[in-house]
């Protein structure tokens, strides 16, 4: 399954790299198939990112479904807190 692969380079100790050489040799995979299965299994397991997002924080931010009618001007406030433009 080598649908729109990109190409990474990393650094590994040499325990991981002698460790990795063996489970390749040992399963028939290639050590990248492995290295991929991996990143898969860890990325999996991690919670979503988006406590960091200040675009996520202006959803519910208001009780009114249409919300603010002054976003467009004033989208550094909602976002970061900083006062209003005046206008």
């Amino acid at each position: 399954m080598l649908r729109c692969m990109r190409r990474k380079q990393l650094y590994l100790d040499e325990a991981s790299e002698r460790a990795l050489k063996r489970l390749a040799a040992r399963t028939g995979h290639s050590e990248a198939f492995h290295v991929r299965e991996a990143l898969r299994r860890y990325l999996g397991e991690q919670p979503a990112a988006t406590d960091g997002d200040p675009l996520e924080r202006l959803i519910g931010l208001v009780d009114d479904p249409d919300g603010p009618d002054d976003v467009a001007e004033n989208h550094d406030h909602y976002l970061y807190g900083a006062p209003k433009e005046r206008g």
